[in-house]
This record gives C-alpha cells, sequence and structure tokens, in this order.
C-alpha cells in the first residue's frame, strides 16, 4: 500500500476515534460514542439510598444497563444493594471513598486536600470495591466536580474520570427548595426533552441521583420509567461504561 494512503487512512482513522468521545479541559470524558445513537444512564450514591429499588426495576422492566458510581461509605453501608446492582449486569464505578470536595467551588484549580489525600480516598473506594470483586476504570469525582490535577490523580490508579454531558438540568435533581438553584423535576424532563430535540443525545451521559434530601419532595428518579420511553421511542439504546 502507498504509505502516503496508509497515512491518511490511519489519520482518518484517528479522527474517527476522536470524533466518538467529546473529553473537557480537565482531561475528564463528558460523552461517549457520538456517532451511537445511545444514552448513557448514570447514577451516583453516597448518603441516600431511598430511590434505588425503584430505579433498579424501572431498568429491569425496560431491560437495559446502567452506570452506578458509589462511594466507599455507601458500599460499606449497603452491601447487598451493591450486590443486587452488580447481579443486575450494572456497571459499578468509583465515587470517591468519603465524598469530599477535591477542588474549590470557586477556585477550580485550587484543590482542597493534598494530591496524596485525594489519592488515597480513591485508592479507598478502589480497594472496598474490590472487596466485593468489582475492578472498575472508570471514576465519577465526587460533586461530579474536579480538575485537572484530579483527573491526573485519576489516571495514575488506571481510571478514566467521567462526567455528566452538559447541556439538561437533570444533575441539579439534588436541589431542595430552600435553595437559590431549586428546579422541579418538571423543569428538569422539560431541558432533557427540548435538549434531545434541538441537538440529538448520541453518547449522553445523563446523571440521575437515586437518592436526595428528604427535603426535596419531588424526586426525578421517579420519572424515570418515562424519561427511558420517550428516549426509547426516539430510537435511542442505553448503554454502560
Amino acid at each position: 500500500m502507498n504509505r502516503i494512503v496508509l497515512i491518511l487512512i490511519t489519520a482518518l482513522v484517528s479522527q474517527s476515534v476522536i470524533a466518538q468521545s467529546i473529553i473537557d479541559k480537565y482531561g475528564a470524558v463528558t460523552r461517549s460514542d457520538t456517532l451511537e445513537r445511545a444514552v448513557y444512564l448514570c447514577f451516583t450514591g453516597h448518603d441516600y439510598y431511598e430511590g434505588f429499588e425503584h430505579v433498579l426495576t424501572v431498568l429491569k422492566r425496560h431491560n437495559i444497563p446502567a452506570s452506578f458510581f458509589l462511594t466507599g461509605d455507601f458500599i460499606r453501608n449497603h452491601r447487598n444493594l451493591v450486590k443486587e446492582i452488580v447481579a443486575d449486569n450494572h456497571f459499578v464505578g468509583a465515587h470517591s471513598d468519603r465524598h469530599l470536595l477535591y477542588c474549590d467551588w470557586s477556585k477550580r484549580d485550587s484543590l482542597l486536600h493534598s494530591t496524596e489525600e485525594i489519592r488515597e480516598d480513591i485508592l479507598h473506594n478502589l480497594q472496598t470495591l474490590g472487596d466485593l470483586g468489582i475492578s472498575p476504570n472508570y471514576f465519577m469525582p465526587p460533586y461530579e466536580w474536579y480538575n485537572g490535577k484530579v483527573v491526573e490523580i485519576a489516571h495514575q490508579l488506571n481510571q478514566t474520570v467521567v462526567n455528566f454531558s452538559p447541556g439538561t438540568r437533570s444533575n441539579a435533581d439534588y436541589t431542595t427548595p430552600d435553595m437559590p438553584n431549586y428546579i422541579t423535576s418538571e423543569d428538569i424532563l422539560k431541558s432533557i426533552y427540548e435538549y434531545e430535540n434541538a441537538n440529538g443525545m448520541n453518547g449522553f451521559h445523563l446523571l440521575i441521583h437515586p437518592g436526595t434530601s428528604s427535603q426535596r419532595k419531588d424526586k426525578l428518579y421517579r420519572h424515570l420509567d418515562e424519561i427511558v420511553a420517550r428516549l426509547k421511542a426516539q430510537r435511542y439504546h442505553f448503554l454502560k461504561f
């Protein structure tokens, strides 16, 4: 084969691979398989858990996989629930051991813990997962908030950092009425459907919290069946990490 042709083919293949995912400026994957009509349902767990059984029931009803990112504290407190998630063939990944806030909200480049403390926090999470025979290679940082250094630390532990895809308000389903950024489930659903209609959701990471404060009575996870049915009607299928 002509060397120039081979170089061109290699370049095209490389561009195709790159085009399949979106990486943010910190190095985290915020969207996967943009060439495929698939959505990645993502769920995180730390201190609240009341909606997990409902979520698992809906996923089983639709026979679709999902990805769960759980803290070490959550795993230690709910071992049987984690085993159930694994038995249902869902992905289970790390979400930090103690749900520490790694970097400052207003000065994102500033770490609130030493690199060694962050490394140990992630490692302890992975070790707790390992005790259940789970060896993931994807990590969603606590609070879904991180910087390039956090991504680097995770990479050193063979973890690919992933986050929710921007564009919808689903990640704000934890908010409570007393918060200035509170948003209702109705408005969150509207943001999802409007985004899909305008932009499509190929490879989208859709984050939903299966447990939220008791102060929030309006639980987004209760609408999971509607979300899945709506996306299925738009010819999306579902993948896990």
